[in-house]
């Protein structure tokens, strides 16, 4: 169940975050302590957690309003961020970066941020060879959140692991994607690929996804440690993206699982890592490309799939044969 944000009560707990205290916040803010405190009672009893705790001291964050915080900041600096553009924009009409960026015609694509690395030049050959006039705008995020792109209309197309049918909503489903367990090979027992050895990672930090990887956790990473190793591991590493996951596997600081898709750009001579396969069931994962039917009225939408998808199971055979 979505929960709808409350933006009054998130502005407030940033500027509680950042004053330290309740009345500094509320005169930053201009409001009154006590409507400053309400709101944040708001917003905690929405989100069912304690953000903040009151003492003789001041104000601090728990651990779970340390979490929201990074959260926060960034999507109130996003929507500043934008809310700047659409002002200069309507100040000066004429300017071009700014209509460059609010162009509404160009062609908005969307990719699954697990799949952005492997998956750009096959969707960009796709489209050189389907729709080569097109202006595009790519942007590479979760899953989830893509679907909602597309389902407001902020983007035309993307590939994702997503499938939810949807009025005025088109999807193919393009291939089924694997897990691969990623060892680093220096410093890291030797697990054999059948994984009877698995166990000796056990004690070894796990490099562990936040953002919407996390809300899939019982899903999908917890039903990996028991499958594994019969429990959860108590050793973590936190990432926002796949390159920082690279760079951790190739300093042989960790190891962790990630879709197989997500690494067939990587030339099999250059790997810092041994990639094993898992075979369990529940983590066969389909890719799909979903688009909006409006899409169909300005470009031809089955060679543009058929192109889009064939450069990827092309990228996919060579890559794992």
């Amino acid at each position: 169940m979505r929960m709808t944000m409350d933006m009054e009560g998130l502005h407030s707990f940033i500027a509680v975050a950042r004053e330290k205290s309740i009345s500094k916040a509320a005169q930053k803010l201009h409001v009154t302590q006590p409507t400053l405190s309400a709101r944040l009672r708001k917003l905690e009893n929405g989100l069912g957690v304690t953000l903040i705790e009151r003492g003789w001291e001041g104000v601090r964050l728990t651990k779970q309003g340390r979490f929201f915080l990074s959260y926060s900041v960034q999507l109130q600096q996003e929507l500043e961020e934008a809310a700047s553009l659409l002002r200069r924009r309507a100040a000066r009409e004429s300017d071009p970066p700014i209509e460059a960026v609010t162009k509404d015609t160009r062609l908005r694509i969307g990719l699954e941020s697990f799949l952005y690395f492997s998956f750009m030049n096959p969707v960009i050959r796709g489209i050189q060879r389907a729709a080569p006039d097109s202006e595009c705008n790519f942007v590479s995020k979760s899953s989830n959140l893509l679907m909602s792109m597309l389902e407001s209309d902020g983007l035309d197309l993307c590939v994702s692991y997503i499938y939810e049918p949807k009025p005025n909503l088109r999807s193919i489903k393009i291939m089924e994607d694997e897990a691969v367990l990623m060892v680093p090979l220096q410093g890291y027992p030797d697990i054999r690929d059948d994984l009877s050895n698995v166990g000796e990672l056990f004690d070894k930090p796990f490099v562990l996804f936040e953002n919407s990887p996390l809300l899939l956790y019982r899903e999908v990473t917890e039903k990996v440690f028991l499958y594994l190793f019969g429990k959860v591991p108590e050793r973590f590493h936190i990432v926002d993206n796949v390159s920082v996951t690279l760079d951790i596997l190739a300093g042989n600081f960790g190891y962790t699982f990630m879709p197989g898709s997500s690494i067939s750009h990587l030339p099999p001579e250059k790997l810092t890592f041994r990639p094993i396969r898992i075979p369990a069931s529940f983590l066969i994962s389909p890719i799909y490309i979903t688009y909006s039917e409006s899409l169909a009225e300005r470009i031809p939408m089955k060679s543009l799939l058929d192109s889009i998808r064939d450069e990827i199971v092309k990228k996919k055979r060579e890559r794992f044969g």
